[in-house]
């Protein structure tokens, strides 16, 4: 995604942790449907969705007669080998799921639906829901003077979109063990503060003995990008992280300092999972799905691989960042991101029936909602009043995500344009894990951040 380059970085390390496995029922190799018959093929590589896809299905055969069969390839790279060697052969299936993106070298065997979709199926969707789909001018510029662009990516045009945006994600999510939470004496549902998290954790550890916290601290940048930047946004208001990433600002400063102290107060209340200095993403999604941590940091999309990893959804709460007290904001909403689009393949006998079947899918609220479920992913249509039938994690989830921009993206582009280009935020990244360590405080973390920011500003970096 063109403005979230950095954080989809983490993200994508997140999505691999899906396994694969077929779905069931009668399946196709792959090809177009015959024409005239009342059947489509559809691919995808996520096995979690694979129910919701199927669910959704259900209900277009019971509308319309026409059934689809779905067929799962995993992992990522045989996905991606399948789709270009039925790409070569023109022996795709009718429908394809596929990363949301632009420029992916797909277009040449999908349909351009720009001249097929218009404003009443677009509205439908969140917001930002289309913004990693359509092509863009400054794509297209990018790609004219790239020599390692490839012929496809340099035939796109402004405007161009070959996908439907089937559900969107976001970070800033904390998962909690119920049984866990109820085990201490505590009622599991969302603490209203940072603070009142913090003293759920420590019951939860005198009670039960049991670490508060868990999440991919082996990746240094992880805390800021799913954490850390909320906190600052809520505490301060959007224009004080502003100034702190545009350097008119100090970290040492009153509007910044309490959210460099959450993390200490984390790591001097050993409420931190040990080892977690050494535990990735997909090894903190363990350690929670085991029970090794109350709590688990991670995205709306975290929910399907902790289900895939055995949990069950009655025994998961789920909330995003609380707020710092004081905090001038104080709860947390966030633009969702789109993370896989629906495509039509542009040789199919039955182009029709699979467009009709992508639109259906994609903003029938009854199908999304039924996909929603059965897949544990939130729908990219904008679900209004229909959100109170999603699964009661998922609703949470839908519930801090802006339908109009929020205080992140006030935020964003300037996250976008100095957080991974300013090296200061490196050094800052490195003293988090210093201060898990006990081994340097808030004030110091803080004091190293202004030091390396006003070096750099002298030296013209």
């Amino acid at each position: 995604m063109k403005r979230k380059a950095t954080l989809m970085v983490t993200m994508l390390s997140v999505l691999c942790l899906f396994v694969s496995a077929c779905s069931g029922g009668q399946k196709q190799e792959g090809g177009s449907s015959a024409e005239g018959s009342k059947h489509l093929t559809m691919w995808t590589w996520k096995v979690a969705y694979t129910p919701g896809i199927e669910a959704a299905a259900k209900l277009y055969e019971e509308k319309t007669g026409v059934k689809v069969d779905v067929e799962t390839f995993t992992p990522d790279d045989t996905y991606r080998q399948k789709f270009q060697a039925a790409a070569n052969s023109k022996n795709l299936p009718d429908v394809v799921n596929w990363w949301a993106t632009a420029g992916d070298s797909i277009e040449g065997s999908v349909l351009e639906l720009s001249g097929e979709v218009g404003d009443d199926v677009l509205s439908k969707y969140y917001g930002t829901a289309m913004d990693p789909i359509k092509v863009t001018q400054s794509q297209v510029d990018s790609w004219q003077k790239d020599k390692n662009a490839t012929t496809v990516q340099k035939s796109l045009k402004a405007g161009q979109f070959y996908g439907l945006p089937l559900d969107i994600g976001g970070f800033f999510t904390f998962y909690g063990n119920k049984q866990l939470i109820e085990k201490a004496g505590l009622t599991a549902e969302a603490p209203k503060t940072w603070e009142e998290f913090v003293t759920m954790m420590e019951t939860i550890k005198s009670k039960t003995g049991t670490p508060g916290l868990v999440f991919g601290a082996k990746t240094s940048d992880l805390w800021e990008n799913w954490a850390g930047s909320a906190l600052a946004i809520m505490y301060g208001g959007p224009q004080s992280y502003i100034d702190l990433l545009e350097r008119k600002a100090k970290m040492s400063d009153p509007e910044h300092l309490p959210v460099v102290q959450a993390v200490q107060t984390l790591a001097d209340k050993d409420l931190l999972m040990p080892g977690i200095l050494s535990t990735d993403i997909d090894g903190a999604d363990q350690a929670f799905a085991a029970g090794k941590a109350a709590f688990d940091l991670g995205g709306s999309f975290t929910m399907s691989t902790l289900l895939a990893m055995g949990m069950k959804p009655e025994d998961i709460v789920t909330f995003p960042v609380p707020p710092i007290d004081g905090s001038k904001i104080t709860s947390w909403t966030t633009d969702p991101f789109t993370l896989t689009m629906l495509s039509v393949n542009k040789d199919s006998k039955n182009k029709d029936a699979a467009l009709d079947f992508i639109k259906y899918m994609t903003t029938d609220p009854d199908a999304a909602v039924a996909f929603a479920n059965a897949a544990y992913t939130v729908p990219a249509l904008n679900l209004g009043d229909r959100a109170k039938d999603l699964d009661p994690n998922l609703k949470a989830i839908v519930d801090s995500f802006a339908t109009e921009p929020g205080p992140y993206s006030e935020a964003q582009p300037a996250i976008s344009a100095y957080r991974g280009k300013n090296k200061e935020w490196e050094v800052y990244a490195q003293s988090i894990q210093s201060m898990i360590e006990k081994k340097m405080t808030a004030e110091q973390a803080a004091k190293k951040f202004d030091d390396t920011m006003k070096s750099l500003q002298a030296s013209g970096n």
